[in-house]
């Protein structure tokens, strides 16, 4: 076994080992390497210098890929090992790379997720001197009534045009994130290349505006399959100054709507579980839990 840098010439293999990884294989959700592609070339994403691969006799068995948010002086790694081939010491090699580059970059923080009933990665991590400081609540709509988008005077909704709203989209994320937990601002090349290859187009991603200002966006993917097309919110933001006004719940409720129309049966989204007004907008729209991850954190100063 041995740890290597990730090369371009392991596209095909590191697509199947994230969909195997992940448990997407044979899903609407498995990634087609022109997915995968879309993922690892957007701005700041660098793979050939953050990504790690774990090889067992010439084949991929793992990987981490470390997402470096500068701005913020944070590292996020991601990955894991296949199941035949945990319990081999692969995954703890892979994670003393991912610790010892996060310091190489220089940042205050890692932060990695965990299921919570992942008991061997949570131990993993916790032997690294990582610990527990934020969870998410996983939460499913699966309703046979849509919620009425319900929107004050002035305002419309309607989806991002590809080539125009990029800028609007960068901003409006950013001032909406700004002081949550983790958020690394976003440039507009980033959000240009995620819009791109958004699983459901630029039509998924929907805008509130009053007077052509934008006052909220809902950013959904779809994924079809003949069985039982599915959906995810993916992020929700309202600018500060809009607030307490209704325009959320609007939104999230413009963002169902459009994935209803596209014929979804559920719809995934993610909320930390101590954002309170969040998760009651959510439960009161039909949402319920359905499952819960932590982030474990190692900080270096």
């Amino acid at each position: 076994m041995r740890i290597r840098k990730f090369e371009w010439a392991d596209l095909e293999a590191i697509t199947g080992l994230f969909n195997d990884i992940g448990g997407m294989r044979g899903t609407p959700r498995e990634l087609g390497t022109d997915a995968m592609k879309g993922m690892l070339t957007v701005p700041g994403c660098d793979p050939e210098r953050h990504c790690f691969i774990a090889e067992d006799s010439g084949k991929l068995v793992g990987y981490s890929l470390v997402a470096y948010e500068e701005p913020i002086s944070r590292a996020v790694a991601s990955g894991g090992v296949l199941q035949e081939h945990r319990g081999k010491g692969i995954g703890r090699a892979l994670m003393r790379c991912v610790v010892e580059h996060a310091e190489e970059l220089g940042v205050g923080s890692l932060h990695v997720e965990a299921g919570v009933t992942h008991s061997d990665t949570q131990h993993l991590l916790s032997s690294h001197g990582m610990d527990v400081v934020k969870s998410l609540w996983k939460m499913r709509w699966q309703q046979e009534e849509v919620p009425e988008v319900n929107l004050p005077a002035g305002f419309a909704t309607r989806s991002l045009v590809m080539g125009q709203d990029e800028q609007v989209l960068t901003d409006l994320q950013n001032v909406a994130f700004e002081e949550n937990w983790g958020f690394s601002p976003n440039t507009v090349e980033q959000i240009r290349s995620r819009v791109k290859h958004n699983s459901g187009g630029p039509e998924g991603i929907l805008l509130i505006t009053e007077g052509g200002k934008p006052a909220a966006y809902n950013w959904t993917m779809f994924f079809a399959d003949e069985r039982e097309p599915n959906g995810i919110i993916a992020m929700t933001g309202v600018r500060p100054e809009y607030r307490g006004r209704g325009i959320g719940r609007a939104v999230v409720a413009a963002g169902i709507a459009h994935l209803v129309e596209r014929g979804v049966k559920y719809v995934d989204l993610e909320v930390e579980s101590e954002n309170t007004p969040a998760r009651e907008l959510y439960l009161k729209l039909g949402f319920r839990k359905v499952g819960s991850s932590v982030w474990y954190e190692k900080r270096f100063r």
